[in-house]
């Protein structure tokens, strides 16, 4: 049986090696004190007992005082072993559940390094169970074996030791079963590796649909959706259920497979113990030490041969776990990259080109903006207006060309100062389930509570924050759920502000709220754009308009650029997509106090 995977979780135990090695200290000592009450029983079969029985008088009297003694020695080594048996379990379970709790955090970590395109990939179902269910699967196998994986073998060896020395013959017949029970783990247990993947991944597609669920009960809801939901999640589950009992019959069978190996041992050692006997080459009380030996080996290798199958099932959880560490990030930060001392914040997109996989999004597109810009992105659906921003804020490489800022191309920049130079007001408004607080000191964790009320008065958030139950130490909800639309939005307007970027992203970031939530985010937005290099990703006319060029994408490449009134007086793109949302009243309409007709919301 291989155990790779599982040798190769060592590198996060490393912390604990030197408790770990007196751990094995302990179990070796558990060991030897198991072996030891064997070897203290084993005399008194043999001799006293047989004294016993023909002693009388004061002769009876002197056995039954060295039995006393015999079996005093005998409890006090039972309960030394039993104490070292729970110091060897303590051990085991306190360095399993350290080196389990050091890979977690290490998976989590490697996940959260990973680029964007690995989590477009991939199930955020999937994820989960590598981080909770793998590991889980982890904490039950390691932990309660750690301790007798190593003194099973060591009490299995003496054991037979002490068999040899009463009789070759008997141990031969009595060790015959060991090949046996090794090719029979070996091949349960690589069928119950197989079928604990399976179950692994099982469970990550039954993790996908309630997450999905929970995420969009609302949609759920409106739709009435509740039964099918239910019957797609019954079927995952029965797909854990159907694979978890295919395991769990292979457990089961290995566990039939070592009692009838057991049994068979155990009676023709019996059997050709009574043919010994008979030829005066053995004693009844050394047959009855060998079972008695024979029966504590048979323990131990019983016990090895089910935990052999139960780490088999480890050994899938540990090799799903590693294949996300082995997981390569597509942005990597360049060994000469530099940290600006000051970023003024210009943007410069040359001859850049970008695919998502093999269809291409942007082709020799190029983009000029001056710092303190506001430069607004339109364009129909597809038309590459979130791709520019997201290279931007490099969640994304070009396959070809250059992003710069102030000149210096993003892959020379440090992430972390990248990072900290830009923000972004996304459409769907992220809140974290932790306070109003916490939620806007988010991208500056060291905000104290001027800068954090500061930030939510620019962004016009400050009357209503205090107006909630505990003001700003109000839980928001998973997601914000406490919160309307517009309250999260001005939330994320004050996390930004918090933030301070030079580089700002706003990526429709009022298309979904109503006209009256819409005007409480545009003044905070108002505080927001000013004095930043901004970059709108916008429907409505009311943001549009405000932008000192609006650029308009179509498959990839800018067709023409200029301002709001520019733009209406040519006969493109963008007057037509203007017109045909306004033909068709394709969302709503507000007009601004200057007189002028916003976008509608399906531009």
């Amino acid at each position: 049986m291989r155990y790779t995977s599982l040798w190769a979780l060592r590198a996060y135990a490393r912390p604990w090696l030197k408790v770990f090695a007196l751990g094995l200290v302990v179990m070796a000592a558990g060991g030897f004190l198991e072996m030891k009450s064997m070897a203290v029983t084993i005399p008194v079969f043999e001799s006293l007992f047989a004294r016993v029985e023909h002693a009388q008088g004061a002769a009876l009297q002197e056995v039954m005082a060295e039995l006393w003694r015999r079996l005093g020695v005998l409890f006090v080594t039972f309960v030394a072993a039993a104490v070292a048996r729970a110091a060897s379990y303590y051990v085991g379970e306190w360095f399993s559940q350290r080196l389990l709790m050091s890979l977690r955090t290490s998976l989590f970590g490697h996940l959260t390094k990973l680029s964007m395109g690995f989590f477009e990939r991939k199930r955020s179902g999937e994820l989960i169970s590598r981080v909770n269910s793998d590991t889980v699967v982890l904490q039950r196998t390691i932990g309660p074996n750690l301790g007798r994986l190593v003194t099973s073998p060591f009490a299995a060896a003496f054991c037979i030791g002490k068999m040899l020395q009463i009789s070759l013959t008997l141990t031969l017949v009595a060790v015959a079963m060991v090949p046996l029970l090794i090719l029979a783990a070996n091949v349960v247990g690589g069928r119950a590796r197989r079928y604990s993947r399976i179950v692994q991944e099982k469970m990550a597609d039954l993790t996908t649909v309630v997450t999905e669920t929970f995420g969009a009960m609302r949609v759920v809801k409106v739709f009435g959706m509740e039964d099918t939901v239910r019957e797609r999640m019954e079927e995952e589950n029965r797909g854990v259920l159907r694979n978890e009992m295919r395991a769990g019959r292979m457990r089961a069978l290995n566990v039939v497979y070592v009692g009838v190996l057991t049994g068979a041992a155990i009676c023709g050692t019996m059997l050709l113990g009574a043919r010994e006997i008979a030829l005066q080459r053995a004693s009844a009380a050394e047959l009855m030490g060998l079972i008695l030996l024979m029966q504590s080996a048979a323990s131990s290798v019983s016990y090895l041969s089910r935990t052999a199958v139960q780490l088999q099932t480890a050994e899938a959880a540990a090799q799903r776990c590693l294949q996300v560490m082995d997981e390569v990030p597509e942005l990597v930060e360049a060994e000469d990259a530099v940290e600006p001392a000051e970023v003024a914040g210009a943007v410069s997109l040359r001859n850049v080109s970008f695919r998502y996989g093999d269809e291409p999004v942007l082709e020799n597109f190029n983009l000029e903006i001056a710092a303190g810009e506001m430069v607004a992105l339109a364009g129909p659906s597809g038309a590459g207006k979130t791709t520019v921003a997201n290279l931007v804020a490099r969640l994304y490489d070009v396959s070809e060309g250059q992003v710069c800022v102030d000149g210096l191309d993003v892959r020379r920049i440090r992430m972390e100062a990248l990072t900290r130079h830009t923000g972004i007001v996304p459409q769907e408004t992220v809140l974290f389930s932790a306070s109003v607080r916490e939620n806007i000191a988010y991208g500056r964790p060291g905000a104290d509570e001027e800068q954090v009320v500061a930030a939510a008065r620019s962004a016009h958030a400050h009357e209503f924050i205090t107006q909630l139950p505990a003001g700003y130490d109000t839980p928001v909800g998973e997601r914000g759920a406490k919160l309307s639309g517009g309250q999260k939005q001005r939330i994320a307007i004050a996390r930004a502000l918090l933030k301070d970027p030079r580089i700002l992203i706003l990526d429709e970031a009022t298309s979904a709220l109503d006209s009256e939530s819409e005007a409480a985010v545009h003044r905070a937005l108002q505080s927001l754009i000013k004095g930043r290099t901004t970059i709108v990703i916008a429907h409505r006319l009311s943001t549009i308009q405000r932008a000192d060029r609006i650029v308009v994408l179509e498959r990839g490449r800018i067709v023409e650029q200029g301002t709001h009134e520019q733009l209406m007086a040519r006969d493109g793109l963008y007057r037509r997509l203007y017109q045909t949302s306004v033909a068709t009243g394709d969302g709503e309409e507000v007009l601004e106090p200057d007189g002028r007709t916003p976008l509608s919301e399906g531009f």
